[in-house]
């Protein structure tokens, strides 16, 4: 039976794993687009687009995941609980690298000066970016005060309003079919958080394609999910096969600057697939060290997304191009920023929730780890 329990298998520390990675590749490729012009335009995928990509059908599967267990094991559950943990989980994480990085990009303008960066840096779109409106896209497109840039050097943030989004748009869907007396509050969530999900079904963030169809994958993820509850997972050695394939498959068919075509996004989803199926098959790790450090790394990964680009922007207006050393030290450095900041933030995410929870006088209902 599917489980995520990090006793009985090894998929829940894989997944973390996972996310690890995906942060350190989306920090590594923007490091090579700054620093390494060498390294740019290769033969291979853009590792910063493959790690957005690696988040969204992570996230699909992830949510799923906590939406169905959860409900299932209380009845209690509903779409305010799953709120206030979504709500500390992204905003313990998003609000204080929202302020680092107005505190750091003030710097930056005040020594060296950017017309680029001081044109997304002011109030109107700080606050935008609070409320994850950032690169709106869906019907209400052509209404100016709509129109929020991610803020500062901040651009990972447009990724971050798609997820949100997409959030409350499935789980108020969800608990509108679990529980349809809640429709009346439900309803009006689908239809206001619904926009910008329904645009990246087969939209983009804008004409080269950038972002296409991000739904699309957030969902492939969320079926891997269903097929994994259901039993329908391949044995081991099939599962290592599909894995092997669909990495292979990827690194020869998507070329740089063109990771965002959903033909492809089939590959992201086998990869997946197969993931979960052998590590469903392999025993925990007995490592305890290899363990903590792959739970310390993924603890940050979120704040490295969000800060990384913010940490290496002025070395990038004072040494372009300048090859491995700073690109070395920048990545490091993004890396302890993250992990310092997210010590006292985004890994207290639980804490937060416990708190938020008493304050609106909801018992906490044991906030789960993934997602």
């Amino acid at each position: 039976m599917f489980n995520l329990n990090p006793a009985k298998n090894s998929t829940s520390i894989t997944l973390d794993a996972l996310r690890a990675i995906a942060a350190q590749a989306v920090c590594i490729g923007h490091g090579i687009s700054f620093f390494m012009p060498q390294l740019r335009g290769g033969k291979f995928p853009l590792p910063q687009n493959v790690g957005v990509l690696l988040f969204f059908v992570l996230s699909g599967f992830l949510i799923r995941y906590t939406l169905v267990e959860r409900s299932i094991r209380d009845p209690q559950y509903g779409f305010w609980q799953f709120f206030v943990e979504r709500v500390a989980r992204i905003y313990s994480g998003l609000l204080p690298c929202l302020i680092a990085i107005a505190v750091i990009d003030a710097a930056t303008l005040h020594a060296i000066g950017d017309a680029t960066l001081a044109a997304s840096y002011n109030f109107r779109a700080f606050v935008g970016n609070v409320f994850m409106l950032e690169t709106y896209r869906g019907p209400l497109d052509q209404l100016s005060f709509l129109r929020f840039p991610a803020f500062g050097s901040g651009s990972p943030l447009w990724t971050l309003a798609i997820e949100w989004h997409i959030y409350l748009f499935v789980t108020a869907l969800f608990f509108l079919g679990a529980r349809p007396a809640t429709a009346l509050l439900l309803v009006p969530v689908a239809l206001v958080f619904g926009q910008i999900p329904t645009h990246y079904i087969f939209g983009a963030l804008q004409e080269d394609g950038l972002g296409q169809s991000l739904f699309l994958l957030w969902l492939g993820g969320a079926y891997v999910y269903l097929l994994a509850r259901r039993g329908w997972l391949p044995r081991l050695s099939v599962s290592l096969a599909i894995i092997i394939a669909s990495v292979a498959a990827y690194l020869v068919v998507v070329r740089p600057y063109a990771e965002y075509q959903p033909k492809t996004y089939v590959l992201l989803i086998l990869f997946l697939f197969g993931i979960v199926g052998a590590t469903q098959a392999i025993r925990p790790t007995h490592s305890a060290a290899l363990a903590k450090a792959i739970r310390f790394f993924s603890g940050y990964s979120f704040t490295l997304y969000l800060i990384h680009h913010t940490i290496m922007y002025p070395a990038f207006l004072l040494w372009k191009d300048s090859g491995w050393l700073v690109f070395g030290c920048t990545v490091i450095l993004a890396n302890v920023v993250a992990a310092t900041l997210a010590v006292f933030t985004e890994m207290r995410h639980k804490q937060l929730a416990s708190y938020l929870f008493a304050l609106g006088k909801q018992g906490p209902p044991g906030v789960e780890r993934l997602g």
